[in-house]
């Protein structure tokens, strides 16, 4: 009897837990068992605000509004919260202003002392709290829950239009120090999309707040497809049914990361901007997984993830700008394997002809190539000439699936290919790639020039230290300004 009890204690708790983050229907067969199940675990129903294996857990008081009224001889506040599951509620104050004549809902209430900060417990339920304080001399600061972000401040009757506050503390005062402005709520929004069983998608909202504390409802901010799992921050937030983030915001710099699975296979997404001032571009990562299977990714625009700060654990991943109308689609190449991907290396000689009329290269390409079976060259690149592996073996060249596209079909996925391309008309400025259409981990090339030319620059490479831009300094055009 007490190991088939176990058994459903486990089974009714993972419903609980699963019911916290997705919210499903519990199975009617476990409906009865539900509150012997919760007794004792009651905020395994509250709303979860970290990684199950975070500090944070889950949250089940929200406090509204703060109204606090400082004088001289005192304070009266007045608080209402919303308590999920029976938890401890913190109070204003501390241990040299201790609230007194508590009352909850109109009735006496007692306060407790947990660690210097006065608390309540409050069972489910919404309530509002009033009580006031006591000192000779009024003190120039206030302790406060950072839980409480909505602060309705008046001192000596006069209302404070915007509190000064830092960390758990309220200046009773207007706070001169602080600089008067407007409410104003700019956004910057990364996601990291992950392939897998499921995929997973993970978001991070960078908020910088101006003006008064205020709450702010945001979004809905999943793409569709997608269900939140867990949200963690600094400032006080709750996902709504309706899937959209109210957040407590207050003056400053803030970062909210919400972690969400997806219900189907990663194929296409689509991305429609949330309404305002949610920003109308978002910078996505992506994340395959080689285990499982092959993946490419296109529709989107690329972008160096270093210039569009993305954060720094994601710095690795390819980013793609996620503006309104735009696409992800995600393309299975190969299922099953556990390699990583396309590893090509390129090793290329340039020649431009003597009248300027044309560019001849020479290109080695060794390394494995898992996502495709060919290799292509766009117009106006063409393909002259193709030799694979240490018998030098001649390949075919046949023109591509994409208009303007020549290249040559691979039997082996370890590639040693080398390969001559012509490129028509002048050379100005061109890849150094040669026009192929693959990403390569590593592109050494040598430009030979005839005599009469030289090579003003080459903006993008590592280094390119024979051209006419690399060797200035600034010492050069220090004197060259001094005598201009």
């Amino acid at each position: 009897m007490r190991r088939a009890a176990w058994w459903l204690c486990g089974l009714a708790m993972a419903w609980a837990g699963v019911a916290s983050a997705a919210a499903p229907s519990i199975p009617s067969a476990l409906q009865d068992w539900q509150a012997w199940v919760l007794h004792g675990h009651e905020q395994q129903t509250c709303a979860l605000l970290s990684s199950p294996s975070g500090d944070s857990g889950h949250q089940c008081v929200w406090p509204t509004q703060l109204s606090l009224a400082a004088g001289k001889d005192g304070a009266q506040f007045k608080l209402g919260v919303h308590v999920e599951a029976e938890s401890w509620v913190a109070l204003p104050g501390n241990r040299d202003a201790w609230p007194q004549a508590v009352q909850v809902d109109g009735k006496p209430a007692v306060v407790l002392d947990r660690n210097g900060v006065p608390t309540l417990r409050l069972a489910a339920g919404d309530y509002v709290v009033q009580g006031g304080m006591h000192w000779d001399e009024r003190p120039a600061r206030l302790q406060m829950p950072a839980s409480i972000a909505l602060v309705d401040l008046t001192v000596d009757g006069k209302p404070i239009a915007q509190p000064e506050r830092n960390d758990d503390w309220i200046t009773l005062g207007p706070g001169a120090a602080q600089q008067r402005q407007a409410d104003a709520l700019s956004l910057r929004v990364f996601r990291k999309l992950a392939d897998g069983m499921p995929p997973t998608l993970a978001t991070v909202i960078q908020l910088h707040v101006a003006g008064s504390a205020r709450e702010q409802l945001l979004g809905p901010v999943l793409p569709q497809g997608f269900v939140a799992t867990s949200l963690d921050g600094d400032l006080p937030a709750r996902m709504d049914p309706d899937g959209r983030l109210r957040v407590q915001l207050r003056p400053g710099d803030w970062t909210l990361t919400l972690d969400a699975r997806g219900t189907a296979t990663l194929a296409k997404l689509h991305f429609t901007p949330p309404p305002a001032p949610w920003p109308q571009q978002e910078i996505w990562s992506y994340a395959d997984a080689p285990a499982l299977r092959a993946t490419r990714v296109s529709g989107a625009q690329p972008i160096d993830p270093g210039q569009a700060n993305v954060p720094s654990d994601w710095r690795n991943l390819p980013a793609y700008v996620m503006a309104k109308g735009s696409s992800l689609d995600v393309e299975q190449r190969v299922r099953g394997r556990s390699d990583s991907g396309d590893r090509l290396r390129l090793h290329e000689g340039l020649w431009l002809d003597f009248d300027g009329s044309g560019v001849i290269a020479d290109s080695r390409i060794s390394g494995t190539l898992l996502d495709a079976d060919r290799l292509d060259v766009t117009a106006p690149w063409t393909l002259s000439y193709a030799h694979a592996g240490a018998a030098d073996e001649a390949l075919l060249v046949t023109h591509g699936a994409k208009p303007g596209t020549t290249g040559v079909e691979l039997r082996s996925h370890d590639i040693d290919l080398h390969a001559g391309l012509r490129l028509p008309g002048h050379g100005g400025a061109q890849s150094a790639t040669g026009g192929w259409q693959q990403t390569f981990d590593d592109v050494n090339a040598v430009l030979h020039l005839p005599y009469g030319y030289r090579l003003l620059g080459a903006p993008g490479a590592d280094r390119s230290p024979d051209s006419w831009v690399a060797r200035w300094n600034l010492l050069d055009l220090f004197i060259a300004a001094v005598i201009a």
